[in-house]
């Protein structure tokens, strides 16, 4: 029953439910003691009750036995997180839940992906470590100085698991490990370019040592360890110089468009480079405060028209069906959608 109640509690925090407003939402079915007795392991619920929690939580019944030993490793959510607590359960547990289906769906096609460190034994602690750190990355992964133009997809590729959580803007993401698995998790909402900061930041945490930085200093490094990946240095000064007094928003919104990098990481970039000095770095943030760029207020100009796909598990779940090697029924239940809906899509 301990394994019951233990995926009971998971569930209602995926919902961002307290106890109470899950008895509450099964129209007083059950009460909040109940809850809890199941929780404990002390108390079984009937079936017609479990049928009725699991619509409310928005699982399957065979969620509840389903068999799991995933434990996150070193998450960790920002200092400055202005997430509630209820927000931040719902990530945890929905990217364990997430995890779950994932390993099932790879273990059953023999599909696992193991993840490679190319960076396993590099300490970072300075600007110049973060650019070498890029480069190497770059290299390992044969992507010379081009666009990278589906982050998602290459990092599926190299074994990264990423999922899209539906939480509101005050999240960007979080990684973790669970044992050999690094997974990433973001904000499905966010705008592409803060999509692709994000995942390259959450790829530092996850892969780059830091030595004893403190954690401002930490999130800074993992900041320009992004822009460096996604934009080299090679390239940024080939394309706006080594050295300027200005730098105009069509070169900028020119590089945006290609790297898909938003203005205010590509000036943070140029500052970091020593392409501009400290009076054009202070203006154009002065600029972008009044603009509302910064607090989200206004949209910043320019445009990436590409494309960030985490398709992987779908796939596999959908190449599973198409040889029979799962129904269509068990393909539902690991989308977390209804029969009709999976369907529909794979046909």
């Amino acid at each position: 029953m301990d394994g019951f109640g233990t995926r009971l509690k998971a569930a209602r925090k995926m919902a961002g439910m307290s106890q109470q407003k899950l008895a509450d939402a099964t129209d007083n079915l059950i009460t909040k003691q109940a809850v809890s007795k199941y929780e404990k392991g002390k108390m079984m619920p009937a079936s017609d009750i479990l049928i009725a929690i699991s619509k409310v939580l928005g699982v399957k019944s065979g969620y509840f036995y389903r068999q799991s030993q995933v434990k996150l490793i070193g998450l960790e959510f920002r200092k400055k997180s202005r997430l509630s607590k209820n927000d931040e359960n719902r990530v945890k547990y929905q990217t364990l839940d997430f995890l779950e289906r994932y390993i099932e769906i790879e273990s059953i096609m023999g599909q696992q992906t193991l993840f490679v460190n190319p960076l396993k034994n590099i300490t970072i602690e300075s600007q110049d470590d973060v650019e070498s750190a890029a480069l190497r990355l770059r290299k390992a992964w044969e992507l010379g100085n081009a666009p990278v133009s589906n982050l998602m997809e290459l990092l599926e590729d190299k074994g990264v698991r990423i999922y899209e959580v539906d939480l509101p803007d005050t999240f960007d993401g979080l990684s973790a490990w669970a044992d050999n698995i690094p997974v990433i998790t973001i904000n499905k909402n966010s705008d592409l370019v803060r999509k692709r900061l994000t995942i390259v930041h959450e790829l530092a945490h996850l892969i780059i040592n830091f030595g004893e930085c403190k954690d401002r200093d930490l999130e800074k490094l993992c900041h320009s360890f992004a822009s460096a990946f996604l934009l080299p240095k090679d390239k940024m000064i080939e394309e706006i110089g080594s050295n300027r007094s200005n730098i105009s928003f069509l070169e900028l919104k020119k590089l945006k468009g290609i790297y898909g990098i938003s203005l205010m990481a590509l000036i943070v970039r140029a500052k970091n480079l020593r392409i501009i000095n400290d009076h054009f770095f202070k203006n154009f943030f002065i600029h972008a405060n009044k603009k509302g760029w910064r607090s989200g207020k206004a949209k910043e100009p320019g445009e990436y028209v590409g494309r960030e796909y985490a398709n992987r598990f779908r796939q596999l779940v959908s190449w599973a069906v198409a040889e029979d090697i799962i129904t269509m029924s068990k393909g539902a239940e690991l989308m977390y959608v209804s029969l009709p809906e999976f369907r529909k899509g794979f046909q």
